[in-house]
């Protein structure tokens, strides 16, 4: 008789179990992918970061030239001066528009109005920044010009140094 050949078969070995180390090439593609986005955007960050140090500098000033009006140590032609000179430095060492260096009275209200996107400046209580402010009597609107030097440092397209456009 022949033997029962069942009985010689071993008995099934299931394979190992796949080690999860090393990982195969997708994963460190993947990672590569993943760290060099993080390190992309890491960079945009910190380069707009400091692109934007000038403009948060600038808004730390104007509100100490503002609280000083309010308190009465500046006089609403010295806040006037002072927010025209803070504006000038801005645009010119802050966000490198050279056009400001040259800019005065309706040339410099102009360009400001182009950056604000509106005719504040020119129409508006932004006329104390042009040469009114010179005048021995000038008529100052402190609120007024707070509120368009505030709006016009809070836009977050003022760091691309180029003015509005269409608005």
């Amino acid at each position: 008789m022949q033997p029962d050949a069942l009985a010689q078969l071993r008995d099934i070995h299931l394979p190992t179990e796949p080690a999860w180390w090393p990982p195969a090439p997708g994963w460190w593609l993947l990672a590569l992918l993943i760290l060099a986005a993080v390190g992309f955007i890491a960079q945009r960050a910190i380069r707009t970061h400091r692109r934007r140090r000038p403009l948060r500098r600038a808004v730390q000033l104007y509100e100490e030239i503002y609280t000083d009006c309010r308190a009465g140590k500046l006089s609403p032609n010295a806040y006037a001066n002072a927010s025209n000179a803070l504006l000038k430095r801005l645009l010119i060492h802050g966000l490198g528009v050279d056009a400001a260096r040259r800019a005065s009275d309706a040339a410099w209200l102009n360009m400001l109005d182009e950056y604000l996107g509106d005719t504040g400046f020119s129409e508006g209580p932004g006329v104390s920044l042009g040469n009114r402010r010179f005048e021995p009597e000038a008529d100052i609107d402190v609120d007024g010009l707070h509120a368009l030097i505030t709006r016009l440092l809070n836009q977050r397209d003022l760091v691309s140094g180029s003015p509005r456009e269409g608005s």
